[in-house]
């Protein structure tokens, strides 16, 4: 196809720092878990112990999936083959929504059409590069996997070819999703917020199968029909460490040859900048609050923080409807005991759980407002920012907006998130104060503020940086909470997430101290990002 190469080419140099990050920190990131969770868990004595735990946990299943067997490959497949499979579908998604449906956005995708390009060619080189980047992340985990298998002892060779195949064609399959989907709307915003709806869909169906799943003649749990109807699904269902089977990955495979043919069918009854759905009619004069600065400023904000609420509360209501359901965990296994006290802290159960799984809703909250800070540089990049500044909108009024309204945002979403996590306990049949769970979400106020300030922060110094180290991040602070209780991590490495000076409330009182210096180092993160922001000249282009 006309320019297709030429166009591969400029995709690889578009991505050349953010594909290789991509593909290098989900792979190292995964092989490192083998060592971390051998040192643990290496005994056959911890394993059985928690295989009878998973076995008898709910919230396992809806969140790790099932462990098949009290080996340490069905351990390996539930702290990674899920949560880094997610990790894989973003990276898809992200990439071909970037070089489609945004290209087409910006007016770049006219732009290659002036020349002798074929209109298809973005699209067949987004797929190519999408492949082998797959292709590449595969083999990346095989040779690691293999290397790291104790001469076979841990999982054999052609295991680990069925677990890295799985990883790279539930990557690809949602790039054909992604392809599907980049069609259908206008923005690069839809795209990606229809695609991150879907994924949490997904994610849930496969979750819900598992919960309703039986166990067959030999004791094996087999999900409920409706985990098939997940790419989640489809690739647990391999056992690709325990009791590893091949046909599943038909599935996906069938999946991407359909739906990639389906997209360009699509393409070409669209025009250029168009997408299929018609577009929502609005209004014929704004409100008078849409009118302001601010009112704008929320419009822009108000899909990221409703997608990121409904989530949030969604894990809220899950956390606090299981909690009777999970208090044999500390009579069943201390190792899982010392990870939720690790993240709770240490006194009575009910409390110590509870406080553990208020650190998971603060990590949502937490990517909640790095990615509603992110429309600081979307909006610049766009070109759109310029436009607005061509009126009397002050610069640093406009940044001051974004700021705040995220803030607000984060508020109301530790509010909500207390209320519904406390009066899901109460439901549950555990009695808890309601006022006590609020109280205690919006103790992390400051820590979250630290990641919207920090990308302010940022924003001003390094804009074109921003959203990647901020990130990552984000990452770090979100393994070193979740996985740092399970393997013991080195506290000087502890001592770079905030969480790790803050108190596990409610299972242990507010520490103040702490707080303050957080919400102080916040302050001077945003100041300076105001004013670096305030000496800059716009960045454009990313």
């Amino acid at each position: 196809m006309t320019g297709t190469w030429q166009l591969i080419k400029l995709i690889l140099r578009r991505d050349r720092v953010k594909l290789p990050i991509w593909i290098l920190g989900i792979s190292l990131f995964l092989l490192w878990m083998i060592p971390l969770l051998k040192n643990t868990y290496g005994t056959p004595e911890s394993l059985q112990t928690l295989y009878e735990t998973f076995k008898l946990n709910p919230a396992g299943l809806l969140l790790t999936g099932m462990m098949d067997a009290p080996t340490f490959g069905a351990l390996f497949t539930i702290e990674t083959v899920l949560w880094w499979g997610l990790a894989v579908v973003f990276m898809n998604t992200l990439l071909v929504v970037r070089h489609t449906r945004q290209n087409e956005e910006i007016g770049a995708q006219e732009l290659i059409m002036s020349a002798r390009v074929h209109r298809g060619a973005s699209s067949v080189a987004v797929m190519i590069v999408a492949f082998f980047a797959n292709l590449v992340l595969g083999a990346i985990i095989a040779v690691g996997m293999i290397a790291l298998s104790d001469g076979g002892a841990l999982w054999s060779n052609s295991q680990v070819l069925l677990y890295s195949s799985g990883m790279a064609l539930l990557g690809f399959t949602w790039a054909a999703i992604a392809l599907v989907v980049a069609q259908l709307v206008e923005s690069a915003r839809s795209a990606n917020g229809i695609l991150a709806g879907l994924i949490g869909v997904t994610f849930l169906l496969r979750g819900i199968g598992d919960f309703l799943g039986q166990a067959d003649a030999s004791g094996l749990v087999q999900p409920h029909w409706i985990s098939y109807l997940s790419p989640f699904g489809w690739i647990q269902a391999t056992r690709s460490l325990t009791y590893p089977e091949w046909w599943p990955l038909l599935i996906p495979i069938l999946c991407a040859v359909v739906l990639i043919p389906i997209a360009f069918v699509m393409l070409n009854h669209r025009d250029v900048g168009a997408g299929l759905l018609p577009s929502r009619r609005g209004r014929a004069r704004a409100s008078v609050f849409r009118r302001t600065a601010l009112g704008l400023t929320w419009y822009l904000q108000k899909n990221i923080f409703l997608g990121w609420l409904v989530g949030v509360l969604a894990m809220a209501a899950i956390c606090g409807a299981l909690v009777s359901q999970m208090s044999h965990v500390y009579d069943s296994s201390p190792q899982l005991a010392q990870v939720i006290s690790a993240m709770g802290g240490t006194g009575a159960q009910i409390p110590v759980f509870l406080s553990a799984m208020l650190m998971i809703i603060i990590l949502m909250t937490m990517a909640y407002a790095v990615q509603a800070s992110g429309k600081l540089r979307g909006e610049e990049s766009a070109g759109y920012l310029e436009n607005l500044l061509a009126t009397k909108l002050p610069r640093i009024g406009w940044l001051l907006r974004h700021f705040f309204v995220v803030l607000a945002g984060v508020l109301v979403m530790l509010i909500a998130a207390g209320f519904t996590l406390g009066l899901a306990t109460n439901l549950g049949g555990e009695s808890v104060k309601i006022s006590e769970y609020i109280l205690a979400a919006l103790s992390y106020f400051p820590v979250v503020a630290v990641f919207s300030a920090g990308y302010v922060c940022l924003f001003g110094l390094l804009p074109r940086a921003a959203g990647l180290v901020t990130w990552v991040y984000f990452g770090f602070v979100a393994f070193v909470s979740w996985i740092g209780g399970l393997v013991n991590l080195p506290q000087w490495l502890n001592n770079f997430s905030p969480l790790h000076y803050t108190a596990p409330v409610p299972a242990e009182a507010v520490k103040m101290l702490p707080l303050f210096i957080i919400a102080s180092i916040a302050l001077a993160l945003a100041i300076i990002g105001i004013v670096t922001w305030r000496q800059r000249n716009l960045s454009l282009s990313d």
